[in-house]
Order: C-alpha cells, then sequence, then structure tokens
C-alpha cells in the first residue's frame, strides 16, 4: 500500500505489454480531466529510451513536471489472499511477512510485496498480496529510468480502475477479464481495486479461430475447451462459486472478434458479458474513441489513479524506492561529514602553516631591512612604478585610433609629448569622412577632447588633410610630466 501517494495536476502513464509500448498523458483541468497525448509502439527490439523519443519526450525529462508511472507487466506480478485478524497496520504487516515466506517461490529477500486489506466481516479482513521478483523490478527501474517513474504499479490495477470509472456494465464486485494478444488476464474487482488476479498464456492470438466462427472447427474447438477449462481454474482459485454475485464482464472495443469469444464461452456454459467503453465519460480533445479507451485501458487507469492521489495501490516499487533513498541520505551524511572533518584539518594545517610562514616571514624582513641597500632598493622601485604609470600604451593607442569605421581615412603620422595633447595628422576623401573619423574617437574609452585644429583641401588630390589633438589617458595630463 502506498502510503506517500500525492494529487498530481499532469501525468504520464506507461506499460510494456503484449510487446507493445503504451502510454498515455492526462491532465487535471476544472472541470474534468483532458488527454493530452497518447503513444504506442511496437516493443519488439526497441528500449523505453526509443519510446521515450516516439513520445516527445527528451532523456531524462517527463516534461511539465509530470508525475510519472510505469505499469508492471502482469506476466511477473503474483496475487495471493490471506485471512488475518482485524488488527492495526503493524499487526497486519507482520502477519503477511510471515505468510509470505511460505506463499512465495522465492526467498523474502529475493521478492518485493505489496499488501491492501479489505472491509473486514466478522473481526477479519481479507488481504491482498502481489509480489515481484526484486531483480526483475530493479532491471525495470533501470530501463525506464528514462522517464524518472515516482511509481511502479501491477498493470492491471489501470485496468481494474479504467473499467470501473469508464465502462458500461459497472459492478461493486466482478470478474474482469481482458484479453491481449498473447495472453488473457482475469481480475477480481472489488470497489475498483484488484483483489486477485492471475494470467492465462491464451490470447487473440490463439482465439482467432473462435472470432472467426470456426469454433465448431477442431483447432476451434480445441482452442474454447482449454480457454474454458484454463477460466474454471482461475475461478476456483479466487473461490468463485458461480453465483450471479460475481458476474463475468469480458473488456471490448465494440469489435465483432471479442464478441463471438464471449458467445462461445457462453455455449461452454460460463455466463460472460461484453462491456464496452463510455467516451462520454471524459474529455477527449485528441480525438480518442471507444477503440483508444480499450487500447489505453492499463496506462488510462494508472493515470487516472495519481490523478486522485490514490492511496490504496499495490506500489511495489515503494520498499525500493526507499532503500535507495536512504543509501543517498546515509552517502550524504557521510559525504557531509567527511567534507567537515576535512574541513577542519584543512583549517587547523592552514593556521599552523600561516603562523610559521608569519614567524618566519618576520624574522626574514627583519633581517632585510636592517641592510644598508634596502632604502636604496625601495626608493628605485618606487620610481620604476612612477615612470610605467606614466609611460605611453603606443599598442593601445594605435587600437584604440583605429578601431570603428574609418572609410577614406588615412592617418599620415601622430606626435606625442609628456603632458600635452596627442597630435594626429591624416587625410580624408571628403568632410563627411572625417567628421565621422573625429566622432569614432571620442567613442573610445581612453580618448577624451578631440579637436580638429586644422583641416585644409589639397588643391590636387582633392582631399581633405587635417590635424586633431586630444588627450588620451593620463599621459596628457600635467602632472604626467617627469
Amino acid at each position: 500500500m502506498s502510503k506517500n501517494a500525492r494529487i498530481a495536476r499532469s501525468v504520464i502513464a506507461i506499460v510494456r505489454e503484449d510487446a507493445m509500448f503504451k502510454a498515455i498523458a492526462l491532465q487535471q483541468r476544472n472541470d474534468g480531466v483532458e488527454v493530452h497525448w497518447a503513444r504506442h509502439m511496437s516493443a519488439e527490439g526497441r528500449t523505453w529510451a526509443a519510446f521515450a523519443s516516439e513520445c516527445g519526450l527528451a532523456a531524462g525529462e517527463q516534461g511539465a513536471d509530470a508525475t510519472v508511472v510505469i505499469g508492471l507487466d502482469p506476466t511477473t506480478v503474483a496475487f495471493y489472499r490471506i485471512n488475518a485478524p482485524n488488527v492495526g497496520r503493524e499487526e497486519i504487516a507482520a502477519i503477511v511477512r510471515m505468510q509470505a515466506e511460505s506463499l512465495l517461490p522465492l526467498p523474502p529477500a529475493q521478492m518485493e510485496v505489496a499488501w491492501r486489506t479489505l472491509p473486514s466481516t466478522n473481526g477479519t479482513v481479507d488481504v491482498t498480496i502481489a509480489a515481484a521478483r526484486s531483480e526483475a523490478l530493479r532491471r525495470l527501474a533501470g530501463e525506464a529510468s528514462v522517464f524518472k517513474p515516482q511509481t511502479i504499479l501491477p498493470a492491471c490495477e489501470g485496468t481494474a480502475r479504467t473499467w470501473h470509472e469508464l465502462f458500461s456494465e459497472r459492478e461493486r464486485q466482478a470478474l474482469i477479464v481482458s484479453i491481449g494478444l498473447r495472453n488473457t488476464q482475469v481480475c477480481h474487482v472489488l470497489n475498483g481495486y484488484v483483489t486477485n488476479a492471475a494470467v492465462l498464456d491464451v490470447g487473440m492470438n490463439d482465439l482467432a479461430v473462435v472470432a472467426a466462427e470456426t469454433v465448431e472447427s477442431p483447432d476451434g474447438a480445441k482452442v474454447i475447451e482449454r480457454f474454458v477449462q484454463d477460466m474454471r481454474a482461475v475461478f476456483e482459485s479466487f473461490a468463485w462459486t458461480g453465483s450471479a454475485a460475481w458476474p463475468m464482464l469480458v473488456l471490448s472495443d465494440g469489435a465483432p472478434e471479442i464478441a463471438q469469444v464471449v458467445a462461445a464461452l457462453n455455449r461452454a456454459g460460463l455466463n460472460a458479458k461484453v462491456t464496452v467503453p463510455r467516451p462520454q465519460a471524459l474529455g477527449m480533445p485528441v480525438g480518442l474513441e471507444a477503440e483508444g479507451f480499450y487500447e489505453y485501458r492499463a496506462p488510462l487507469g494508472l493515470a487516472l489513479m495519481a490523478l486522485d492521489g490514490a492511496t490504496e495501490t499495490l506500489d511495489l516499487f515503494e520498499r525500493m524506492t526507499e532503500a535507495e533513498q536512504e543509501k543517498k541520505a546515509r552517502s550524504a551524511w557521510y559525504s557531509t561529514t567527511l567534507a567537515a572533518i576535512l574541513a577542519v584539518v584543512m583549517l587547523v594545517v592552514f593556521i599552523a602553516t600561516w603562523c610559521a610562514v608569519d614567524v618566519i616571514s618576520e624574522k626574514r624582513l627583519g633581517a632585510l631591512v636592517s641592510q644598508p641597500r634596502f632604502e636604496e632598493a625601495r626608493q628605485r622601485q618606487i620610481l620604476l612604478k612612477t615612470v610605467a604609470r606614466h609611460r605611453p600604451d603606443l599598442l593601445g593607442l594605435l587600437t584604440d585610433v583605429n578601431e570603428g569605421q574609418n572609410d577614406g581615412v588615412v592617418l599620415d603620422s601622430f606626435h606625442f609629448k609628456k603632458g600635452r595633447t596627442v597630435s594626429l595628422m591624416g587625410q580624408a576623401g571628403n568632410m563627411e569622412q572625417m567628421w565621422k573619423f573625429q566622432e569614432n574617437l571620442r567613442q573610445r574609452k581612453g580618448i577624451k577632447n578631440v579637436l580638429i585644429s586644422n583641416s585644409t583641401k589639397d588643391a590636387k588630390t582633392k582631399k581633405i588633410k587635417f590635424t586633431m589633438v586630444f588627450d588620451y589617458k593620463n599621459f596628457t595630463k600635467k602632472e604626467a610630466v617627469l
């Protein structure tokens, strides 16, 4: 049972069953639920990452902060029912652990178990247990990590929810039959929740002879006989007596093939009934018709459960998630503690080194200052720094002068002297080019007060010869004269 469920606004649910990937994205609206998109793809030779790309999701991202739910293939989940006293949750959990040791095919350390209770009667409660191999769950979580799933649930949980909310024959308690291509899943559902489930290795690929109305043929009769026997064995394991209290409903999209299979079941003595989707039950902006309800019945139900924050779910991933979070917390605590210890050690080493260096440096400086040529060297360093500070940066000046668009301007020479303005001589094709050159100089950061001191037009070349003066950084200041 999931204890950390939360109500989501946007959900993506994905299942891999019948050699197909199927995903659906739902969004919660004020007026109900909206299907944002639905995708499917053959799983033969394809990966979860490839399907994420098919869904238009980048690797490692699920988009729009959606909650992601993965449906576990029903062939990898086993269901059990036990009876327990009507006691507290912790006591029931202990009973489940003890019973699981005798029920599970592998040691408990190699299995993940989830459970929930049914309404109590006469001081006792029925408990539904779902179990799957830990290795299979870890493998699935790794393969599907591109979607970053928050929950992994048995896919039949979604199928049961879709039937209970969106199909025509609504019953408090029923046997739900979902026929896939390669297998058939049978679930006992109570109030929309699976209480028991089993998988038969007969699917529509095998029932094609029945759907083709060739049940009278030897092959058709053999297939339907085997199918009926398997169904009766499953019903008996559910403690079904064939009474009308448990109607048997076969999910369908309205196609005649499933109706023909149901007719064959009735002829063989099983009282089966077809149940079809009600398209008006959910907003379908992307055109998901009755066939879509049926095709996406497992992921659609899982998404609906996540949207309304269902807590009574068989979350087989919960214990693994908690263990991973505890591992990360321990790792983070260890890393933080180790970092703190190293920081303290480094601080102590730094302080000790600083003190030692400070003492040594003080002794060396004292000895150096006492030497007769120390003051002479110090004064020489001051003089060198002063000269360097006032030395003109010729490369910088040339770079600044030539920056910008100076079309038609040719520079002839420039003169400079400490404490005086820089004089620049050149020629331009016309007055406009000269003025533009002046404006470009004014835009340079180290050049100020740009003035045209002289401009004449050459009689032969018709070019404008000019002289410009300007201040350049600290070089032209009066105090720059040494």
